[in-house]
């Protein structure tokens, strides 16, 4: 049996509107579908992250989690988590309207209008087999911006991690995956700086990566990995 669990929370701006959105998750269990939509300023999605407790713990489990800023000004997106299974998919949208699917890996399909000042900032941690991360962190065309920080540790194998940083403002990434046959897509596109800090460590399956970076601006990357597999592993780097 599939159990869903919605929860979307919003604050009127002639009301409350300095108020910050807090949602703390606790699930243990499988086949789970949680969709979080937080509208407003100043949200968090998190529990102890970057504790030795596991926010998330099940297998076959997905989850569709977007953060909105409803104000024409730079204020904080935030959410970090741990999960712990197998065949896990997990969408984090940031900077997004509230319709729309998170499932697409595509950013450019993800839904958004025109007022996101950004600041997001997104911490996960994963641990088992074959799960799937989505990011997308995104602007909007108007207000005063802040930028995106992105960073996330995998372990496991088979696993798959997708993150995709547009529009204005700095954009940082730091991203780690240790375990076999692991797949990663990262973008960054837009103004500001862009830094990319990768780190890929295999046992006996290879890995593949695709880094690109879009801007006029300052484009830094770093990449380390440890391939060790006869057939070798595939790196693909674009600056433009």
């Amino acid at each position: 049996m599939i159990r869903l669990i919605t929860i979307l929370l919003f604050f009127s701006l002639s009301s409350i509107a300095y108020a910050d959105n807090i949602v703390s998750i606790t699930q243990i269990g499988d086949d789970l579908d949680v969709n979080i939509s937080q509208l407003g300023k100043n949200n968090t999605i998190t529990k102890n992250v970057w504790t030795v407790s596991y926010d998330l713990q099940g297998d076959d489990n997905e989850f569709d989690l977007r953060q909105k800023n409803t104000t024409n000004n730079s204020q904080v997106n935030y959410m970090g988590f741990h999960i712990v299974g197998d065949d896990n998919t997990v969408n984090v949208g940031q900077g997004y309207a509230d319709q729309g699917s998170l499932a697409t890996a595509n950013v450019q399909e993800w839904n958004t209008d025109n007022w996101e000042g950004g600041g997001n900032t997104a911490m996960i941690d994963i641990h088992g087999d074959n799960n799937i991360l989505n990011v997308g962190q995104r602007n909007g065309s108007q207000g005063n911006y802040s930028g995106h920080d992105v960073t996330a540790y995998i372990y496991g194998d088979d696993n798959t991690a997708r993150t995709v940083q547009v529009h204005d403002g700095a954009k940082d990434l730091t991203l780690t995956l240790i375990g076999d046959d692991h797949t990663i897509y990262t973008e960054q596109r837009g103004t500001g700086a862009h830094n990319m800090t990768v780190h890929l460590t295999n046992g006996s399956a290879p890995y593949s990566a695709f880094i690109k970076q879009n801007s006029s601006t300052t484009q830094n990357y770093s990449m380390t990995g440890t391939c060790n597999t006869s057939g070798g592993c595939s790196i693909s780097v674009t600056q433009q």
